[in-house]
């Protein structure tokens, strides 16, 4: 049997061990996903040990994304321009990062039409996916962040076709947007990133728990309002991560009946 891991403090919540068990279980892989709550001081000794033969790889979350990139043998190219890894795959004794997280951001934007004003809330490994996707698909983003340094340096990272995001303290995060999405961990424990803000006509969350973030929650009961709760971002990058892993093609609809709802 070989291994995955979710990386990440904490995990507890993680909906993954569900999704990617039922896939693997569905092809008759003898492979086992489960979770390691691990903090900073221990994240290179875990990552090390993912050399060893059983060790498929891993998912990494919450707060490693940006640690990891530093701690693997290669970094894929969108890894790279990102800045973050929340994929890790052993080949041979090399761990190769990959971020897929890009890639599950922009299936989940699908419902989202056209170029729209966006308020991305964090600047986290996962903002850094988020920000990646919303300016190479023409919206005009404002971040917020908890810590400004945080949101000056993100917004400094990132440019695409001569455009970059423009910063606004966390205090005035009202502005008016059509869009808001939230990449902090906010949500985790009951917390709602906008407060008791008006809410915009979409509301992109991509914290993943069963039955939704409050602020999902608060989106769904309001009228015409639009909402992309996490487990469509989680559900789409955890099929590319499944792909790097296995080489065969992830079993979507299996893992979309997996998601606890």
């Amino acid at each position: 049997m070989s291994e995955v891991f979710l990386l990440g403090h904490p995990v507890s919540h993680s909906l993954s061990p569900a999704i990617h068990n039922a896939a693997f279980k569905a092809l008759g892989l003898p492979h086992r996903y489960s979770l390691r709550d691990v903090t900073a001081d221990k994240l290179a000794e875990v990552v090390g040990s993912l050399r060893g033969e059983t060790a498929l790889g891993a998912n990494v979350t919450v707060p490693h994304k940006l640690a990891a990139l530093r701690l693997v043998d290669e970094v894929a190219d969108e890894a790279r321009a990102i800045g973050a890894v929340n994929t890790i795959v052993r080949r041979g004794s090399r761990l190769v990062g990959h971020n897929t997280d890009a890639y599950g951001f922009e299936r989940a934007m699908d419902a989202v039409d056209g170029a729209r004003r966006v308020l991305l809330l964090g600047a986290g490994g996962a903002a850094r996916a988020c920000l990646h996707v919303l300016l190479r698909l023409g919206h005009e983003v404002w971040i917020a962040n908890r810590t400004r340094a945080g949101a000056d340096e993100l917004a400094a990272a990132f440019e695409s076709s001569g455009r970059r995001a423009t910063v606004v303290d966390w205090a005035r995060r009202s502005i008016e947007v059509d869009v808001a999405v939230n990449a902090t961990s906010l949500g985790l424990h009951g917390e709602d990133p906008l407060g008791d803000l008006p809410l915009p006509g979409v509301v992109v969350d991509i914290v993943a728990i069963a039955g939704g973030t409050p602020l999902v929650r608060r989106a769904r009961q309001a009228q015409d309002v639009t909402v992309v709760d996490g487990s469509e971002m989680l559900l789409h990058q955890a099929v590319r991560a499944f792909e790097l892993w296995t080489g065969v093609p992830a079993p979507l609809e299996v893992m979309r009946a997996a998601l606890p709802r």
